[in-house]
């Protein structure tokens, strides 16, 4: 049966809304055939199409582009020393006072790995005012550094 199927995965439906702007919508429902249901897909904006406020299936709706399977997050590791950096703008040539032009990253440490049910693990980074945020949503992001190496460390 293809409801069960899908039963405990994230499915959305991607609707253009124009503009080059297109919308990710939950789907709330399967029917029995396969066909999906979205829960609010029309907001405030498509009161004339008689749907504003109610589950209608995505399939025809106006903007309709297809389905897409999201990722859920099955678990979560520690940040372990690991930190990520962002792209604060672009250095000025040649850095400033002779530096390579690393004083325009802003340096956050990972809080936790998020591990997903198709086997990404992502980083989530706290930054100065302890607001969490998945390090590989932003466009900014420029790399993830490993921990500082223990030094005096014995064998």
């Amino acid at each position: 049966m293809e409801a069960t199927a899908r039963m405990g995965q994230r499915w959305v439906a991607l609707v253009d809304r124009g503009n080059g702007y297109v919308e990710a919508c939950d789907i709330v429902e399967w029917l029995p055939d396969g066909a999906e249901l979205v829960g609010y897909i029309c907001g405030t904006d498509d009161a004339a199409h008689g749907d504003k406020g109610r589950v209608v299936r995505a399939d025809r709706h106006p903007g309709f582009l297809g389905y897409e399977r999201r990722p859920q997050v099955v678990g979560a590791l520690p940040g372990m020393g690991w930190t990520v950096c962002y792209r604060l703008g672009a250095p000025p040539p040649g850095g400033v006072n002779g530096t390579s032009g690393a004083e325009c990253l802003e340096r956050r440490p990972v809080l936790a790995w998020l591990v997903y049910d198709d086997g990404t693990v992502t980083p989530c980074d706290v930054d100065h005012d302890g607001l969490v945020y998945c390090s590989t949503d932003t466009p900014e992001l420029a790399h993830v550094e490993p921990p500082a190496p223990a030094s005096g460390r014995q064998t």
